[in-house]
């Protein structure tokens, strides 16, 4: 299995999560008319605790949230009108891995993915620099998240 992500593309959301270092990074890789594009996401789990530390106990230094500008590019996903290739996120001070956490977060409160066509990017940053990318695909048939190659031409 292997995904396919732009040179430009690794490279913004590498960026992305240097700048949020330390607190995880997040947000969408999707293609509009043909390119494929980096749409950064705000990670509102500070917001979320300092609201209500009891339901979210997790900081975004372990954590992420997206925020309300997810939504708009989810919607038109949905209507056919762009095409969500994939979620990204980062792990702060951590190697790169798909946490039970980052399933829970991918499938809901189901136990297939809401969007099980867009691949799952997780990066390891420590010190403001990325370390390993990796990728995850989830495979229908052995209901998981099965880690992949990157291909960047």
């Amino acid at each position: 299995m292997t995904f396919v992500l732009q040179r430009s593309s690794l490279a913004a959301i590498r960026a992305h999560a240097c700048e949020a270092y330390p607190d995880e990074c997040c947000g969408l890789i999707v293609e509009r008319d043909g390119r494929e594009e980096i749409v950064r996401v705000t990670n509102i789990q500070n917001e979320l605790h300092a609201q209500d530390p009891d339901q979210f106990p997790r900081t975004a230094a372990i954590a992420y949230m997206m925020g309300p500008e997810a939504a708009p590019i989810l919607i038109r996903s949905e209507r056919g009108e762009l095409r969500l290739l994939a979620i990204y996120h980062s792990h702060p001070d951590e190697e790169a891995y798909f946490s039970e956490e980052d399933r829970r977060q991918a499938c809901g409160a189901s136990d297939e993915p809401t969007y099980p066509q867009a691949a799952q990017v997780v990066m390891s940053v420590r010190n403001r620099e990325v370390g390993t990318t990796k990728v995850f695909l989830w495979d229908a048939q052995t209901r998981a998240y099965r880690e992949a190659q990157i291909r960047s031409p």
